[in-house]
Order: structure tokens, then C-alpha cells, then sequence
């Protein structure tokens, strides 16, 4: 979660709700008078649900048991706070207690937007900002299932994602192509990769190179491929093919660096390993480049 894009855009939605705007052109021209600060309302204004919200922001910056501490009397303004339960569930090491938070999380957005709001808006759930707590709770449940061996359950839970969210804002492509990989679902990796077929990022150059070796082999088509995937990162090979557990990840990177490979590599070292000949297939290059 990027705490304080998400307490911008938060304030922002409070102060404009705060406003008696009559009309649009009105909003308009509000907003056209406003310098670059978005002020926040005083915290005597706002909502126990607001008041919540605001604890769970201000625990990202601290340490552990203090931020515990302001997350327990952020439930107790408001037990159903999403954000308050996807930041336990993203502070615990554990993922089958992780997992119980962001269900949690889950079960009360699905609660708080009813069916006619899933199917009103469903395709663009990302940019409804109420709506991203929940969005986050279902991706890092996605990834909890996976790690604990639930990668079926974990594509059911992906594919809702971007369902909900056509642009894929959360990346949840990158890990969902692996799955495909890993499951045999050769018509699924083709209609999401087609989706997304003008990513041309890390992930989905190493997935697509994988997925055309694992279904043609060695080929002048997937030699290219993985070349070009290299060439993108050069530290994601070495990250596949090193015998040491891969730690300390991140899922903010920047693009061609050691963290974004760090980061590949704990979804993907697995994949690549349970798919016949793939690392000495990326050895052999990984030598020639």
C-alpha cells in the first residue's frame, strides 16, 4: 500500500464531500482555484470510520507494537475498517493467519457494496477509490493462497481481480501467467496474455518466454524470447537459478533492478524449477549473454 498517495487521495474525497458544490462547473472552478495543498479536516469533523482510517495511515510509520496499538483503536471506532485488517494481514509472517485478515477484509467489502454496486461498476473497481482496501485485501489473499500450495484457489481469487479491474492497475497479471504455467492452463495463459499483450515489462517477458518454451521447447521463436526477456533484466536470471532462498522482497521496485528481480523470483523460482529443463535452458543463455 503506498500510505501517503492513498491519505492524499482520502483527503481530497473528504474535503470535496465537505463542500456544498450546486453544480459541476461549480466543482470545476473550486478546483481550478486550489494551490497545490489538500488541506485535511480537523479530526473533530470527521467520521469514527474517518477517525479509523486515519489511525491505520499513521501505523505505517510506526514501529511494530505501537502500530498494534493504533490498529486496535481503530476497531474499536470501527470494527469493519478494511484498511485496519489488510495492514495486520500485511504485517504477519504467518500466511495462514495472514489469510484470516484479508478474508475478513474481503467479507466486509463484499458486505459494504452490494451486488448492484459489483455489477454497476464491475471492470473498474480501481478507480472508485472506496473500493481499493478491499481490491488490496483480495490480492494479498491471492498471494497468501499461493504460497501456502492453494494456486487454484489462488487464480480463482486473481481472475475476480481483474474482472473487477480490466486495466489491472495491481499487476495481479504477473502472478496469475505463472499460474497458468504451473497448472497446465494453456487456453487461459493465451486469453490473459493476449489481454495484456502490450505489457512489455519483466514479468510478462519471462512468463512469456517460460510458457513458449515449456509448450514448443527450443526454438529460434523462444530463444528470442528469453534473449529480449534478459535484456529487460539482467538480474532475474541469476536470482532463477541461485541455490539461496530468495528474501527481503518487495513489491516496490524499479524496473531492471535487482529488487524487481528479487521480487519475480519469489513467485517464479518454483515455476521455473517444476518445468522440465527450463533452468538449464536459461543456464545455457545465461552464459551466451
Amino acid at each position: 500500500m503506498n500510505k501517503d498517495h492513498d491519505k492524499l487521495i482520502t483527503d481530497l474525497h473528504r474535503f470535496l464531500n465537505s463542500q456544498d458544490f450546486k453544480s459541476e462547473k461549480d466543482l470545476r472552478k473550486f478546483m481550478e482555484s486550489m494551490d497545490q495543498q489538500i488541506p485535511s479536516l480537523p479530526e473533530e469533523v470527521l467520521t469514527s470510520q474517518e477517525q479509523a482510517q486515519n489511525l491505520v495511515y499513521e501505523a505505517y510509520d510506526l514501529p511494530t507494537f505501537k502500530a498494534r496499538q493504533n490498529i486496535k483503536k481503530a476497531l474499536k471506532l470501527d470494527n469493519n475498517c478494511i484498511e485496519a485488517y489488510e495492514f495486520l494481514g500485511s504485517i504477519e509472517d504467518v500466511e495462514e493467519i495472514a489469510i484470516l485478515f484479508f478474508e475478513k477484509g474481503i467479507k466486509i467489502g463484499r458486505e459494504n457494496f452490494n451486488e448492484t454496486f459489483f455489477e454497476r461498476n464491475k471492470g473498474k473497481f480501481w478507480y472508485i477509490h472506496e473500493t481499493r482496501p478491499f481490491m488490496r485485501c483480495l490480492y494479498h489473499y491471492s498471494v497468501c493462497l499461493y504460497k501456502i500450495g492453494k494456486t487454484k484457489e489462488a487464480v480463482i481469487i486473481s481472475e475476480e481481480i481483474i474482472a473487477l479491474n480490466e486495466n489491472d492497475n495491481q499487476g495481479v497479471r504477473d502472478q496469475l501467467l505463472l499460474y497458468f504455467i504451473l497448472l497446465d492452463e494453456n487456453e487461459k495463459f493465451q486469453k490473459y496474455a493476449t489481454m495484456f499483450k502490450d505489457d512489455d515489462g519483466t514479468f510478462s517477458l519471462f512468463n512469456r518466454a517460460l510458457f513458449a518454451f515449456k509448450t514448443e521447447g527450443e526454438t529460434d521463436n523462444t530463444n528470442k524470447q528469453l534473449q529480449k526477456a534478459i535484456k529487460q533484466n539482467k538480474f532475474v536470471a541469476t536470482k532463477l537459478l541461485s541455490k539461496k532462498p530468495i528474501t527481503n522482497t518487495t513489491d516496490y521496485y524499479s524496473w531492471g533492478g535487482a529488487d524487481e528481480a528479487n521480487y519475480y523470483a519469489e513467485f517464479a523460482k518454483y515455476i521455473w524449477e517444476n518445468t522440465n529443463e527450463a533452468t538449464l535452458w536459461l543456464k545455457k543463455h545465461t552464459t551466451k549473454s
